[in-house]
């Protein structure tokens, strides 16, 4: 029976875990993660959860037991922060390589300090993983329980991130529906590998992943079957959002993007995790002036949802990017996505980047305030002194 709780974003992400019924999981602590996994091994020890529960000496080998757990034929599921997430880069090309839906919470800290941004989940932004934020620990739940379903569909096998910032979320308690047991069940089947490794059918096994590898075809395919899972995974998510939304009756904005108060906009921001929340409050303080700006949140990083971005803009004249990040000697990373998928518009809106929020600085309502009235003045054809802005 669903009922609410009052709970931190970690112990959020543990009940989507648990509510998942993950049969494998691998821990290891690192800030501002540790309690994820000391919230799932108190569930296993009172007997709320069947899982096995695999303590490791680093994160390398956590994500090496999860996916060795997936392509056993179990759910998987491990989560980790920071230069942790760093430590897993080469294992976390293995796992999508080997096309293993394996789940893992990201809860966000920099590689150049302790505090929140999204340094970490950027630098692996290429391991071919599906990469899902969250603004609040509802949607971490909920996401969580989300993400094993996108990732497990045939159309995707691919390995899903779902992710929140640290501190501001992970240790922020706020109110939280926790769904029922038999609902998750009805809506999450159990998993299924795509190649058990059972002597009976291990030929039909060694089989699919040799077609998937390329293994005497073109050396290239293991990328394109990749390229061509994550491209499907965009309407498996708009899918699994949808129908999350008919079970539970809460869904994000179309799985993709969210938009807020965007009907009439001239120019929008845009921004990803909690910062969104905290956009919110400054929309709806100046469209209270009457000043036509809307907030579009990123649900999915990976994949990109650049024909999501053509329609909005085709509709504004400008779009103003808040980046938790930076690519240095590039820019931010989530700007120059955005640039891309706008190039081939025949009349682009203006883009304009601001840098906030890096190595967990305060990201204020009055500083947004004033990145989307920046925002507005430029979409009304004002010029300013500079189109990039540290905040």
């Amino acid at each position: 029976m669903k009922h609410w709780e009052v709970m931190v974003g970690n112990k959020a992400v543990a009940y989507a875990a648990k509510l998942a019924r993950v049969q494998f999981i691998s821990a290891f602590p690192i800030t501002p993660q540790t309690t994820i996994v000391q919230y799932l091994a108190d569930m296993i020890a009172k007997g709320e959860l069947d899982a096995e529960y695999v303590t490791v000496e680093g994160e390398l080998t956590a994500q090496t037991a999860a996916l060795t757990a997936a392509a056993a034929g179990v759910r998987a599921f491990t989560a980790t922060s920071g230069p942790g997430l760093l430590y897993m880069h080469h294992p976390m090309h293995a796992t999508s390589g080997a096309r293993l839906p394996v789940v893992m919470a990201v809860v966000h800290r920099s590689v150049k300090g302790m505090q929140p941004d999204h340094s970490d989940m950027m630098a692996q932004r290429d391991t071919s993983w599906l990469m899902l934020e969250c603004e609040n620990s509802q949607e971490l739940l909920d996401t969580g329980i989300m993400a094993f379903k996108i990732a497990e569909d045939s159309r995707v096998r691919l390995p899903t991130i779902f992710a929140g910032d640290g501190y501001i979320l992970s240790y922020t308690a706020e109110p939280v529906e926790v769904p029922g047991q038999e609902e998750v069940d009805a809506f999450l089947p159990p998993y299924k590998t795509t190649f058990p490794l059972l002597p009976e059918q291990a030929e039909e096994s060694r089989r699919w992943l040799m077609e998937q590898w390329g293994v005497g075809q073109d050396p290239q395919l293991r990328w394109k079957r990749q390229q061509e899972a994550m491209e499907a995974a965009k309407s498996v998510i708009k899918e699994v959002n949808e129908e999350f939304g008919r079970w539970f009756g809460r869904s994000y904005g179309n799985g993709l993007v969210e938009e807020y108060r965007c009907e009439d906009a001239e120019a929008v921001i845009v921004g990803m995790g909690t910062i969104a929340s905290t956009a919110r409050t400054a929309i709806d303080n100046l469209q209270k002036q009457g000043k036509r700006v809307g907030l579009v949140k990123l649900k999915s990083f990976k994949p990109f949802p650049a024909e999501e971005f053509q329609r909005i803009g085709e509709k504004v004249r400008a779009i103003g990017v808040i980046d938790r990040n930076i690519s240095c000697g590039s820019g931010g990373i989530v700007f120059g996505e955005i640039r891309n998928s706008l190039y081939d518009l025949d009349e682009r809106p203006k883009t304009l980047e601001f840098y906030a929020g890096l190595c967990g600085k305060e990201v204020r309502v009055e500083d947004i305030e004033r990145m989307a009235e920046k925002t507005l003045k430029v979409a009304r054809g004002a010029r300013v002194a500079s189109l990039v802005e540290w905040v």
